[in-house]
């Protein structure tokens, strides 16, 4: 089955369009470069949660404990 006129119209006008924009020239300013990441800098987020969660588990069980709860379980 072929295509009607408008069809091969539409497409023509697409091609064109795809063309014009892919020969356009490329703005430098818009082209970012992918930051690095210091590897001392994840370490150190990772260090930090590690920390925190054990901060938070040591609150859970101050709270969860009978004798460090003195006003009772929640």
């Amino acid at each position: 089955m072929g295509m009607s006129k408008n069809e091969y119209i539409d497409h023509l006008i697409i091609d064109e369009i795809a063309e014009k924009v892919a020969n356009e020239p490329i703005d430098e300013d818009v082209i970012y470069e992918k930051e690095e990441i210091p590897q001392h800098v994840i370490d150190e987020a990772l260090a930090d949660d590690a920390r925190q969660r054990t901060r938070d588990l040591r609150q859970m069980d101050m709270y969860d404990d009978e004798w460090m709860n003195w006003s009772g379980l929640r």
